[in-house]
């Protein structure tokens, strides 16, 4: 029987669900968990417990609103729209204790204090696809407001469509695309030192 349903699709895992069928749960956790995790990692500064808690709370959310689904937005949007939800409301509660997001992870696991610019030692054109543009890169994204940083990531990361990305902030097309460009305008000004010439 779990050979007829290998290629179930979304919704139709969701329905299996709605009905209390704990294997759609799991197949669907396979084949968006790295989806989700990776969202969730990037809106708060890194990898770790945090991380995976709010992954699990994601897909326990989802579990119990199976029922009550309705396929008119592709699931993916829905599962972003549950993941902004748990994201925002972390972030929000984490910042009454320190600024949201203050610390970022490098490609070694060590810990950036945003507002740490970095050691430029050499022509910064000459390190364009070196660790200092990639930390600088991190460390620019996590500045940007909330919003902006879903955008770009979605935008980026996910390939998601403008339409799609909308529903998932409950703005409209237009709003999302404005975000997307104020996104870009802010990146393009904390990181205008690697693309201009040397005096």
């Amino acid at each position: 029987m779990a050979s007829e349903r290998e290629g179930d699709g979304d919704d139709v895992l969701v329905a299996r669900m709605g009905q209390g069928d704990e294997e759609a749960l799991r197949e669907l956790i396979v084949r968006h968990q790295d989806r989700v995790y990776g969202t969730v990692a990037k809106m708060i500064g890194g990898a770790g417990p945090d991380a995976e808690d709010l992954a699990q709370q994601v897909f326990l959310r989802i579990w119990r609103a199976a029922s009550s689904y309705r396929s008119e937005a592709k699931f993916t949007t829905w599962l972003m729209t549950v993941t902004r939800n748990l994201v925002f409301s972390f972030c929000e509660s984490r910042s009454r204790r320190r600024e949201v997001s203050d610390v970022v992870l490098d490609e070694e696991g060590e810990e950036l204090e945003i507002g740490q610019q970095p050691v430029i030692e050499r022509n910064p054109r000459d390190d364009l696809s070196g660790k200092e543009l990639v930390r600088a890169v991190k460390l620019a994204c996590a500045h940007l407001p909330m919003k902006q940083r879903l955008v770009v990531h979605l935008r980026e990361h996910e390939e998601m469509e403008f339409s799609e990305i909308a529903q998932v902030l409950g703005v409209s097309e237009l709003g999302a695309k404005s975000l997307m460009f104020r996104a870009r305008e802010n990146l393009k000004n904390r990181l205008a030192e690697f693309f201009t010439e040397p005096k």
